[in-house]
This record gives structure tokens, C-alpha cells and sequence, in this order.
């Protein structure tokens, strides 16, 4: 069965909306428990459980998406181009010993 034939693709983008939604909240909730400033009654390993969910839940759903070709080669470079400015930034943070953008210590390095 195709999903996307099934339900059409603007139901699966409704889908994908609510995932994401979901996978920030269970992000923001293990932040907080690593953080241990604003307590929450779960234990690290069930916010660690909700965030895999979450993760699976999206991923679950892009791929509902059957992004191929040039539109799945256009999202790789994108990844990779993000990822790049991500690490050059946390070296350019560490050069100028600059923590002012990123403060605070890795919880887990």
C-alpha cells in the first residue's frame, strides 16, 4: 500500500507537521532533564526513549514522501552543507575563545 496515493501528500505534510512538533517538545524535555535547571518528573532514559520515537515517527514520514533523484541528492547537499557551517562556527567559537554564542559546557562530551 502507498500512503501517499492512500492519503494523498497533504495529509502526509499534516503528518510530518505534527511529528516534528512532537519531536521538539521530547528534544526540548531531554534538554531539560540534562540540564537539571527545570526539573520534569521522567528519568533521562525515557526522555532519551521519547526523543527515538520521535525520530522514528518523522523519519517515518519523509520518507512517505519518496523524495528520489534530484530532489533526495538536493536534500544530501543540503545536510552536508549545513553540517559543514555547523562544525565551522563551533571552530571559529574555539579560536576566538568566543562562548558567548554557545555558553556553558557540553553536558556530555
Amino acid at each position: 500500500m502507498n500512503i501517499v496515493e492512500t492519503i494523498g501528500t497533504a495529509a502526509v505534510l499534516e503528518q510530518l507537521a505534527e511529528e516534528s512538533a512532537e519531536l521538539a517538545q521530547a528534544a526540548l524535555k531531554l534538554a531539560r532533564k540534562l540540564r537539571g535547571v527545570n526539573p520534569t518528573p521522567k528519568t533521562e532514559q525515557e526522555c532519551w526513549n521519547a526523543l527515538l520515537e520521535e525520530i522514528a515517527d518523522v523519519q517515518v514520514a519523509v520518507e512517505q514522501l519518496q523524495l528520489k533523484g534530484s530532489q533526495a541528492f538536493a536534500i544530501e547537499e543540503t545536510v552536508r552543507a549545513k553540517t559543514r557551517r555547523w562544525k565551522q562556527r563551533l571552530l571559529a567559537r574555539e579560536e576566538n575563545n568566543d562562548e558567548s554564542t554557545y555558553p556553558g559546557k557540553p553536558e556530555n562530551p
